[in-house]
Order: C-alpha cells, then sequence, then structure tokens
C-alpha cells in the first residue's frame, strides 16, 4: 500500500532577513546569512522597520489626577474584597448549617439500612459553604472591576 504523500513536491519555505532600522546589520553577517540561505529574488530585499516612539511625557496635572486615581482604585478593591469575603463567610456558614441540619434531619428520620442513612453530613456542608464563599468572591471581583473601570474613566480619561 503506498502513502498518499509520497507524489506530493516538497515544500520550500523563503528565507528572508530582518534588519532593524537604527541597527543595520553588519556587511559579514548579512553576507553570512545570504550565502547560507539564499534567497529568491523577489524576496531577497525585504526588510523590516523597528521604530522606537518614544512615550510622551505626561504632565503635572494628569500624573497628579493618575496617582489620585490609583489610590482610589486601591481602596475600592479592597473594600469590594472585604465585603465579599464577610459576606460569602456569613452565607457560607448560614448555607452550610442548613445543609448539615437537614441532612442530619433526613438521616434520623431514615429507615435503617437505607442509602439515605448513610448520607455525607459533613462534606456536604463543606462543599456548600466553599460554594457560597467562591461565588461571592467572584462577584466582589466583578464589582471590584466594574468600580476600578469607572474611577479610571472619570479621573484619567480615554486612555491608549
Amino acid at each position: 500500500m503506498s502513502n498518499v504523500f509520497d507524489s506530493m513536491p516538497q515544500v520550500t519555505l523563503p528565507n528572508r532577513t530582518v534588519v532593524s532600522a537604527p541597527q543595520q546589520a553588519s556587511a559579514s553577517v548579512q553576507s553570512a546569512v545570504q550565502t547560507a540561505a539564499a534567497a529568491p529574488a523577489a524576496v531577497q530585499n525585504d526588510t523590516v522597520e523597528i521604530s522606537t516612539a518614544s512615550q510622551q511625557k505626561k504632565g503635572p496635572i494628569k500624573s497628579l489626577k493618575g496617582f489620585i486615581a490609583n489610590i482610589k482604585k486601591f481602596f475600592s478593591t479592597t473594600s469590594e474584597y472585604v465585603k465579599g469575603g464577610a459576606k460569602g463567610l456569613t452565607s457560607g456558614a448560614v448555607a452550610a448549617s442548613v445543609v448539615y441540619t437537614g441532612s442530619q434531619i433526613i438521616k434520623h428520620f431514615a429507615k435503617e439500612g437505607s442509602k439515605l442513612k448513610k448520607l455525607h453530613s459533613v462534606p456536604l456542608s463543606i462543599i456548600t459553604g466553599a460554594g457560597v464563599l467562591a461565588s461571592n468572591i467572584w462577584t466582589a471581583s466583578l464589582n471590584a472591576t466594574e468600580k476600578a473601570s469607572n474611577i479610571e474613566h472619570r479621573w484619567t480619561g480615554h486612555n491608549k
């Protein structure tokens, strides 16, 4: 049985040299590259220019506004996470205790030898509490991101 790919011609990719604009490659390196892998005539003159545009300095007013915005973002993010954590702990504790109590009641009224009598109360309540805590932390993360975005928009505007 023959392979389908045996009759296909080989595909070769053209070699290109990349020269940055501020630092031209030395002639010896460029000639070594050209002799090592000669490129087709159509591709031989391809160059890539890399521009290094320096960022403009911000004025004192924009710098002050950015500093204030960073402080506000830090405290709003911290407060959102603290609120979410506290709410998650209390809600998780309540949910875990409800699940534990409910499973204990089910175990109490279950018949001897039934599967309900072997219900694992503690792992179920721990998983429930951890799930409620995680969902509150997730919500706090979303709220913190939204507040930081609003502060950024108000204090620094649309930065590029």
